[in-house]
């Protein structure tokens, strides 16, 4: 198909579509019956009180060292997470890729994180930025940021990166532009929701399932707080 498409528009230049964003969030949405079970039967939960932004408050878990489960929306449609069934981190910390690869995904510690980054600080961190909204691009970080985000940076000193826009994902860019605010660091480690060998979760099963069965520390799902120590 894809040939067919690239001779047909080397044929008819005039009518060549430019490249646009296109939303990879086509997959499993969330039961509104699991989210209505979950609050009145589910653990103990964190209630939000009025005025409070769940993206704010993902933010501040992250701040505070904490890795966080956090589900919203439809699902990816893919094989990266983007934002909507995300393990979350903040990449500052020098031993988060560690704790992670050993207590929550459960594989071998060489393994990488992605950063995902808003798209209007991307210049900044790495050398010929380009956008990656897919997570599809490795680029290389400009050495002048390379201590400041250890847990994102690859051997060789590259990321590969997922940019994030607003008008692409609203509740994602939220929350890494009120980590900023909070940190100064315009980006946040990124990892699927899953743990290995196991598929990125769909339901609200999945995620209680890997939440209570890995080293996560807080479960979001939608504007729904779990806490481990308090569950």
């Amino acid at each position: 198909i894809g040939a067919a498409l690239l001779g047909f528009y080397e044929d008819h230049a005039d009518k060549q579509r430019p490249v646009a964003f296109q939303s990879p969030y086509l997959g499993s949405g969330i039961a509104a019956d699991k989210l209505d079970a979950l609050k009145k039967y589910g653990p103990k939960s964190r209630m939000l009180e009025s005025g409070e932004n769940i993206s704010v408050i993902a933010a501040s878990y992250l701040a505070e060292g904490k890795i966080i489960g956090w589900m919203q929306g439809r699902a990816e449609f893919g094989p990266r997470a983007l934002g909507n069934r995300s393990i979350l981190a903040d990449p500052r910390s020098e031993i988060i890729k560690d704790r992670i690869n050993a207590e929550v995904k459960f594989r071998e510690a060489f393994r990488p994180f992605a950063p995902s980054i808003l798209h209007e600080h991307g210049a900044d961190y790495f050398e010929n930025y380009q956008e990656s909204p897919y997570m599809e691009r490795t680029l290389r970080f400009r050495p002048a940021v390379l201590d400041k985000v250890p847990g994102v940076v690859h051997v060789d000193g590259t990321g590969r990166l997922q940019t994030v826009k607003r008008s692409w994902n609203n509740a994602f860019y939220e929350l890494i532009d009120a980590f900023y605010r909070l940190t100064g660091i315009p980006l946040v480690l990124n990892t699927s929701f899953n743990v290995m060998g196991k598929p990125i979760i769909h339901t609200v099963e999945d995620a209680l399932a890997v939440f209570y069965t890995s080293g996560l520390d807080v479960l979001i799902i939608e504007d729904i707080v779990i806490e481990k120590n308090a569950a």
